[in-house]
């Protein structure tokens, strides 16, 4: 009898070993990115993703859910009487239409989801456009997202895909070489690739190339 009592908690035993797991690298992943970001510095990266995507006055730029709207705000800093269109993540819009405006800038389009097929990237109108630690979390990258990227991108605008390296703490980590199949797939041109970006983070820098034309755009 007690043998069959035993055998009979195993399923639920592993189930429940199975989700302490996935628990347990969650909290080590959303712990590995605070880490990231103490340890990188806001100044620090901020520079690094003016560098890479060539940021100058007049430019627009965008930034693929923006989160509280703080690369925005430095962006929008660097690019003077350019544009930054930023589109809203999972936090609530009021978080980052707060942060622009105690920030004070007038160069910032806040762009909340908009209903059915509508775009929320106009077409071709980023020279620069940042993607960082979002791109893993979309689904049918290949099929909208990159595909979207390709289309809100002027001819000659350059993408950043900063994401964690896979090996990573994270159970979505996406390995580089995924990303750049995807975006490639779609005309871009990998101008740029750091591996030590951060500790366990690479930065991928696309190019779309002069002359390319772009269709309707789908949402970001």
């Amino acid at each position: 009898m007690a043998l069959t009592i035993q055998k009979s908690w195993l399923p639920w035993a592993t189930v429940g070993l199975a989700l302490l797991i996935i628990l347990a690298l969650g909290l080590a992943a959303g712990s590995m990115l605070q880490n990231y970001d103490e340890s990188i510095g806001f100044d620090e990266e901020a520079a690094r993703i003016a560098e890479v995507l060539k940021l100058e006055p007049g430019m627009s730029a965008g930034d693929v859910r923006a989160g509280t709207g703080k690369w925005s705000i430095d962006m929008s800093r660097r690019i003077g009487d350019g544009i930054v269109y930023a589109t809203v993540g999972p936090d609530p819009p009021r978080v980052i239409y707060e942060y622009v405006a105690n920030a004070q800038v007038d160069n910032v389009t806040v762009i909340v989801k908009t209903p059915g097929d509508a775009p929320r990237l106009p077409l071709e109108c980023c020279d620069a456009t940042l993607v960082r630690f979002v791109y893993r979390h979309f689904e049918h990258r290949q099929e909208r997202i990159a595909h979207n990227l390709w289309r809100t991108s002027k001819p000659g605008g350059r993408v950043a895909i900063i994401d964690l390296q896979a090996g990573s703490p994270a159970r979505n980590a996406l390995p580089k070489e995924v990303v750049i199949q995807e975006l490639t797939a779609q005309g871009f041109e990998l101008e740029q690739t750091i591996d030590d970006w951060s500790k366990d983070v690479y930065c991928l820098v696309f190019r779309k190339p002069l002359g390319s034309a772009s269709s309707t755009a789908d949402a970001l």
